[in-house]
């Protein structure tokens, strides 16, 4: 639902923030083995004193186009950031709040950011919470390695999973097939039967 303006000049009225928002890939994510997220621009639009009009939504370019000043403020401030894809410092499960929180002041904004840091990068971290800079960095090679063979392994399980349902259904299709097979053997036989019957029948009334 869009917000309209009711007279010229209203959208300066409306409260208007543009963002970036970490939306989570469930295919990737289920093909990695842990959750990754990508960033993307984001508007929200509110009208002030107003509770149950809002918009959240993906940036389009008329939203681009329609606040102008407001989407220029956000590409000199947050929207300057890098875009980065990976596990974010807040999903990795390793670490409390805090460090995340710390890695992240940091600009470690991810756990691959982390596990491939360079020696000198990853010293900047200090010590956090008793950790040193390379007990993270091993923490997160670890963690993605971990990752990536839970991936391979439920991968390899759904593929055997697949092919015993192939199986299966193979084996169904053919002992339908067999009985289907079997039964009409038996309609055969009992026809012959019968024809034979008939045919002794026969010539035991004529002698």
């Amino acid at each position: 639902m869009a917000i309209e303006s009711d007279v010229q000049g209203a959208d300066a009225n409306l409260a208007v923030r543009f963002y970036k928002k970490a939306v989570k890939q469930d295919d990737e994510s289920l093909a990695a083995g842990r959750p990754i997220f990508k960033d993307f621009d984001f508007v929200n639009i509110v009208v002030p004193g107003n509770g149950l009009t809002e918009i959240d939504t993906y940036a389009r370019e008329e939203h681009k186009m329609r606040f102008p000043r407001q989407w220029a403020h956000y590409m000199n401030t947050q929207g300057a950031e890098a875009k980065e894809e990976g596990t974010p410092i807040e999903e990795w499960p390793l670490i409390t709040r805090a460090q995340a929180e710390e890695l992240r002041g940091r600009k470690f904004r991810t756990v691959e950011s982390v596990a491939h840091a360079s020696d000198q990068n990853i010293q900047s971290i200090g010590m956090i919470a008793g950790m040193s800079p390379h007990s993270f960095r091993d923490k997160a090679l670890a963690f993605l390695s971990l990752a990536s063979e839970s991936a391979e392994a439920e991968k390899k399980n759904a593929e055997i999973e697949a092919l015993k349902q192939e199986n299966a259904k193979i084996q169904a299709e053919t002992e339908a097939k067999l009985s289907k097979m079997q039964q009409q053997m038996e309609a055969l036989l009992a026809a012959v039967a019968e024809k034979t019957t008939k045919t002794r029948k026969s010539k035991v009334v004529e002698a």
